[in-house]
């Protein structure tokens, strides 16, 4: 299926845990997430009537409930490559949200258009990507206005691509991109191409570095907006 994650090495498609909370996430039955609530917190009061947000790498679609939760509706689009994430988004938040189930979208992040949405939103999706450059670059150029990112940043790049222990049985061996990206380089794309960039400390962490399936991540947010 084009732009579908190849489901023997996709550790979102094996992992029945991680996907029964996102089922719970995507009901909004759990806790919120507390990287989801500063999202919107950020961005929600930025954004215009009618303007159009992407969600890319959108999982099963619960960061839109962030976002009504504080009153802020904007044309919501997701993005993701694994196909049982977005089939979760259209089954479960879809409805309740009263959108059509195409809003979520199966696709590549490489694949989006140029100057396709006013926002795009991702948060925590490049630091499992085998580099940066080219899906932040094609982020960049879908946004007409503004983009919000939260990744794992430091001083130099750090590339982990390691087994993980924490997927079901028999699947233990597919091996996730866990990688820390220089910050400088990745603000230095961002202006590149139009943006001005703001860093916006982190809530969860506090910008120090948290364990994630027992790897450091130093998870940072960057606010770009396009200078005009």
């Amino acid at each position: 299926m084009p732009g579908a994650a190849n489901p023997d090495a996709n550790p979102w498609a094996n992992d029945r845990a991680t996907f029964d909370l996102y089922r719970r996430r995507a009901r909004d039955e759990a806790e919120e997430m507390t990287c989801a609530a500063q999202a919107a917190a950020v961005l929600g009061p930025l954004i215009g009537p009618g303007e159009s947000l992407l969600d890319a790498g959108c999982g099963g679609g619960s960061y839109l409930w962030s976002f009504r939760r504080r009153g802020f509706i904007p044309e919501w689009w997701g993005l993701d490559h694994t196909p049982e994430l977005v089939d979760l988004a259209r089954a479960e938040v879809a409805p309740r949200a009263g959108l059509a189930p195409e809003r979520f979208m199966l696709g590549a992040i490489e694949d989006l258009a140029e100057g396709s949405y006013d926002n795009v939103l991702c948060f925590n999706v490049l630091t499992n990507s085998p580099h940066y450059a080219a899906p932040l670059e094609r982020l960049l150029r879908a946004a007409r206005k503004r983009i919000l990112l939260r990744e794992s940043l430091g001083d130099e790049l750090v590339v982990r691509f390691t087994p993980d222990p924490y997927l079901d049985e028999g699947k233990r061996h597919i091996r996730v991109y866990h990688n820390t990206y220089p910050a400088d380089e990745v603000i230095g794309l961002m202006e590149a191409e139009g943006f001005a960039v703001t860093r916006i400390r982190d809530e969860r962490t506090g910008d120090g570095t948290e364990m994630v399936v027992d790897i450091p991540h130093q998870w940072r947010i960057l606010l770009g907006e396009r200078r005009s």
